[in-house]
């Protein structure tokens, strides 16, 4: 029997107690603030998301949860900024779908929401609405598919710019329905929708938020919701999904933190969140943006990352879409 030397027992020893230091750490976690970054401005959907749960989870933890708009570059600074940040749990970041379409474009960027990440929890989603022109002779879905069909090139699209969440995913609808309708970026929302209004444009991909009031003002035509069921916010409104069975646009929010953050701390952080996303006033507020809350665990909300970039590549790369 080979004897262990006093050198070895010591090498053993600092071993096992550095193995028990995440442990420890997680047991009393957390005990200082944690900064939650969002790539976007404050009003925004990441930025509603993230303040729907952030007073919550303070309340959980006895710890402020501070969030921190670190905004530009669709992102990029936010997502770069919680790519580098230490593993410790105390900085997480609330991660929009526009930052991973970004990143389906395998563009030269600093980070990557797959290698870079360890997935914390889904927060919410957001459908959009489909809106039409009202100068448009379509009252749902399938009229508009067929109207597209027989004339081939003649209608547009808006979107919120190139490369953005609903340029994909009006792209992954023109693939489905088997129809080009072109496409017309904008700086924004509000220039879309009005040019909708006005008739430049034949169709957007709105947030409900934007798209329902001035559906119900009477300015444009909601012809579908993009979530495979109804939408509580307008139960009228019949699926995208009714008509094109399976598809589903989505626009969605969830926490990610650092990679190699101790898997402790990542279950500790989900199982909060999954507690605040169940409180009444946590749902209402979200509704109030059009969203629904989901919750998850940390390895189905990895899961649903994986899935959502590689479902964005086939669609960028099937469409020929390059940003500018």
């Amino acid at each position: 029997m080979t004897s262990i030397g006093p050198a070895r027992l010591g090498s053993l020893a600092l071993t096992v107690a550095l193995a028990a230091v995440p442990i420890a750490a997680a047991a009393d976690y957390p005990v200082k603030p944690i900064r939650m970054l969002t790539g976007f401005t404050a009003g925004g959907g990441s930025d509603i998301a993230a303040r729907s749960i952030s007073t919550k989870l303070s309340e959980t933890f006895g710890q402020s949860v501070v969030v921190d708009n670190r905004t530009g570059a669709t992102g990029a600074i936010a997502a770069e900024m919680t790519a580098k940040a230490q593993p410790d749990g105390y900085t997480v970041m609330m991660l929009a779908v526009a930052q991973l379409v970004a990143n389906a474009f395998e563009d030269k960027l600093t980070y990557d929401v797959v290698r870079d990440y360890a997935g914390v929890s889904y927060v919410s989603r957001n459908p959009y609405l489909m809106a039409v022109s009202l100068g448009l002779p379509v009252r749902s879905v399938r009229e508009f598919i067929d109207l597209a069909k027989s004339q081939p090139g003649r209608l547009n699209y808006g979107s919120t710019g190139i490369g953005g969440s609903n340029h994909v995913a009006t792209e992954l609808f023109n693939s489905a329905a088997g129809i080009k309708v072109a496409h017309v970026p904008y700086k924004g929302p509000p220039q879309a929708l009005a040019d909708l209004a006005g008739g430049q444009v034949q169709l957007v991909f709105a947030s409900i938020t934007s798209g329902l009031p001035l559906a119900r003002a009477g300015k444009v035509r909601v012809l579908g919701v993009t979530s495979l069921t109804r939408s509580r916010a307008a139960p009228e409104v019949p699926t995208v999904a009714e008509t094109l069975p399976g598809l589903e646009l989505i626009g969605w929010y969830g926490v990610v933190a650092p990679k190699r953050t101790p898997a402790a701390i990542i279950n500790r952080l989900s199982s909060a969140i999954d507690e605040v996303l169940h409180s009444p006033d946590v749902k209402e507020r979200l509704a109030a943006d059009g969203s629904e809350t989901v919750g998850s665990t940390p390895a189905e909300f990895e899961r649903h990352i994986r899935n959502e970039v590689e479902r964005f590549r086939k669609v960028i790369r099937e469409a020929g879409i390059r940003r500018e």
